[in-house]
């Protein structure tokens, strides 16, 4: 049930010369959560001491740290310091119950002391576990990094979380985070004086919902990094050296896929860690890098340098150019041809026919005015202060003399509605008015014959 490690040093240890050596492990599926109550309660099972083929002696104790705001802590034979959130296992507690003044190996004479149960509970921290993490480390020359990251994560824990933990680097800019709806509100950041990181906490409550056990998010995550910090340039070789793993989370992640993707890039020169392919797209050079089991300990820095590709560089730019130049040509050219229409639109606008104005105008008194004297010789005749035969000669001489002038203000009607739609409009308003006084004459002749 254990597995060996052998340590090879550079030189021999010799006698009574000590060396110190530091481990760091990573365990997972070791922690159980159940509910009690409304209270969480975290159970951790297992070796007090790590294993040792060899007898250990003098001071033999191990530190467990638990999560702030932990409350409840059982530890056994433990000394439990809950203001610290602390326990600490020391051979000297239980030094009396044993065999022996050491540990003998494999801890063999601990017998049931060996084995441990550290119980706590926490209202805030449940089991979360990241499903997969899509992350894409976009390099341009031209001083841009840019990490956009797309990730699941799930809660396999006993209670409600209403936040999310994350931690990015020191001299990371422009943060965003989204999801399919949009972008995600109650982001807060922290600054950590003694860690190169700052840590980022999403409120869930802002503008999402709570996730409750066994549900799942998902959701994205963009930002820069300062070009300066991680580059350095020798003429037409940059090197990059950074960290994939550039965005640290407080959860395991089973299944994390990178992809490097240097823009302008003409041949990778130096890598220090080989990546599992390498592809290259529409002028972009991927370094495609997955892990499994990424736990929040871990780094994975890599360096690489790299060629530029000088001719993909500029080419860009330059048909940045071409399209400016070409589209500013066009406005130019539309401006101009808007203008000219314009200018003879106003020159159109600017010409009156004066002339067929003013005989339009008299020709009109004329008919007017022979109207007004056919209406007050009826008047007079009704009144028989005129002659009857009198007033036909003058009622037929106006006529004629009507019919005379509508022939000839036909031309000048037709002048004007060509002239502009203004007059148009004003010689349609006469005409209108023109039709009702002649059925409104026709009415009145109609009744008076009637009766």
């Amino acid at each position: 049930d254990y597995e060996m490690i052998a340590i090879y040093f550079d030189s021999p240890i010799l006698p009574q010369q000590t060396k110190t050596i530091s481990f760091l492990t990573k365990y997972k599926d070791l922690l159980t959560y159940h509910m009690e109550g409304e209270n969480q309660f975290i159970t951790y099972q297992g070796l007090v001491y790590p294993i040792f083929p060899y007898k250990s002696e003098r001071n033999f104790n191990a530190l467990y740290f638990l999560p702030e705001r932990a409350g409840g802590l059982e530890g056994g034979w433990g000394f439990e310091q809950p203001e610290l959130f602390m326990i600490k296992y020391d051979f000297q507690y239980i030094a009396s119950l044993v065999v022996g003044s050491y540990v003998t190996p494999f801890l063999e004479n601990l017998n049931e002391n060996k084995n441990i149960n550290v119980s706590f509970f926490h209202t805030d921290l449940t089991l979360m576990e990241i499903e997969e993490s899509n992350r894409e480390i976009l390099i341009s020359p031209w001083g841009i990094i840019q990490i956009d990251e797309e990730l699941t994560i799930k809660n396999f824990g006993s209670i409600v979380m209403s936040s999310i933990l994350l931690n990015i680097p020191h001299d990371a800019r422009g943060i965003y985070i989204s999801d399919d709806i949009g972008e995600i509100l109650g982001i807060s950041i922290t600054e950590s004086g003694e860690s190169r990181s700052k840590q980022v906490r999403i409120d869930l409550l802002q503008n999402r919902v709570r996730m409750i056990p066994s549900s799942s998010f998902q959701f994205k995550i963009r930002y820069f990094l300062p070009f300066e910090n991680y580059f350095s340039i020798n003429w037409f070789q940059e090197s990059i050296e950074i960290d994939l793993f550039s965005t640290n989370y407080e959860y395991l992640i089973k299944q994390q896929n990178i992809k490097v993707r240097i823009k302008g890039c003409y041949s990778v020169d130096f890598i220090t860690e080989p990546p599992e392919s390498i592809t290259k797209v529409q002028g972009s050079t991927i370094l495609l890098y997955t892990s499994d089991i990424v736990s929040p300990l871990e780094s994975r820095i890599i360096l690489v340098t790299f060629t530029i590709d000088v001719f993909d560089l500029l080419m860009r730019p330059i048909l940045f150019i071409l399209f400016i130049i070409l589209f500013t040509s066009i406005f130019v050219f539309l401006i101009k041809t808007r203008k000219n229409q314009y200018d003879m639109q106003e020159l159109k606008r600017d010409y009156i026919p004066i002339n067929e104005i003013r005989e339009f105008c008299i020709l009109q008194e004329e008919k007017n005015a022979l109207i007004l004297e056919i209406r007050q010789s009826t008047e007079d005749a009704k009144k028989k202060k005129i002659a009857k035969k009198n007033y036909k000669n003058l009622v037929s001489k106006n006529n004629s003399k009507i019919e005379e002038i509508q022939k000839e203000i036909l031309p000048f009607k037709k002048s004007l509605n060509e002239a502009s739609e203004t007059f148009e409009s004003i010689i349609k308003k006469l005409d209108v008015l023109d039709a009702e006084r002649l059925s409104i004459k026709d009415s009145l002749n109609l009744l008076e014959s009637r009766y």
